[in-house]
């Protein structure tokens, strides 16, 4: 049977078919997928880090309060600086760490993303112990438990004759630690040096704080923080925006391998000697000039 087409009912135009595209209230699919990315991000680096950050919380309330039984109230200002060594290469690296930055890097959020997102976590987290330091200065916290020990003369009173410079350094020192340990942690390609990255940036805080103050020391024959303290946030700074770029060209290595010694591993362990001695020598002089220098008249 032969068909004429010719015949056939004529067929309706097809209309164009639009994109489906989900619409909010003034806000476009994408931007409502990068936020609830940003929210992952955040939640998943405030769950990895959280007992880190609770432990120290607990340890600071106690130690505020109870210091002056047994010390200075002044070194209950550590915790910042202790936390900023641990929590650099623990957010930085976490994932060198865990052997999972192959995983980590095929998931749907930009290196830019992830990079941001465990600084904001980290970084708040230290600025947090600075901020809760310079309130137990200012706010005198662990002197109002202290007048009592103070009566019953237990303790004397100590008297800091150079409360800007030790307020500089409560800020600048642990960010510039932090600062240093992250953005090394992030670009690392192998364990050994995500774990010695808190060592690294110790001794070149150490090495900046050192040189700022005795240029300050030939400039106004005295310390008071006015070149250090900037020195050190402005470079931590460089290193933060630094370790951006080098995150998101960084290229997966052989992190994933077990720990092992590296090759040439006695050249290694000559650099992390002379290291040590480099920052033993400066903790001594740290030790021995800056108490004299807070509390010279």
């Amino acid at each position: 049977m032969n068909l004429r087409l010719d015949r056939a009912a004529p067929r309706r135009p097809v209309p164009a078919v639009e994109p489906f595209v989900v619409r909010t209230a003034g806000m476009s699919r994408p931007s409502v997928t990068r936020v609830r990315v940003w929210q992952g991000l955040l939640w998943c680096e405030w769950f990895a880090h959280s007992k880190l950050l609770l432990v120290f919380l607990a340890g600071w309330l106690v130690t505020v309060w109870t210091l002056p039984l047994f010390a200075q109230p002044e070194w209950g200002l550590v915790f910042a600086i202790v936390y900023a060594f641990l929590a650099g290469p623990a957010y930085g690296g976490g994932d060198i760490i865990e052997g999972t930055e192959e995983f980590s890097f095929a998931l749907p959020a930009t290196r830019t993303e992830r990079y941001l997102a465990r600084l904001a976590i980290g970084g708040g987290s230290v600025l947090l112990f600075s901020v809760l330091d310079l309130l137990a200065l200012g706010l005198d916290l662990s002197q109002a438990l202290a007048r009592l020990y103070l009566c019953t003369v237990l303790i004397r009173p100590r008297q800091v004759a150079q409360p800007g410079l030790l307020y500089g350094l409560v800020l600048a020192f642990p960010f510039a630690v932090f600062a240093f340990s992250f953005a090394g942690a992030a670009v690392a390609r192998a364990r050994p040096l995500v774990f010695t990255a808190w060592f690294w940036a110790g001794l070149v805080a150490l090495s900046i704080m050192r040189v700022g103050f005795q240029y300050e020391e030939m400039r106004w024959t005295r310390i008071n923080g006015v070149v250090a303290c900037p020195a050190l946030v402005m470079l931590g700074g460089v290193a933060l925006v630094g370790g951006l770029f080098g995150f998101r060209r960084k290229e997966i290595g052989p992190a994933v391998a077990p720990l092992q010694l590296p090759g040439r591993w006695w050249a290694w362990a000559l650099v992390f000697l002379l290291g040590l001695g480099l920052a033993l020598l400066l903790l001594y002089w740290l030790a021995r000039d800056l108490p004299a220098v807070l509390a010279a008249a």
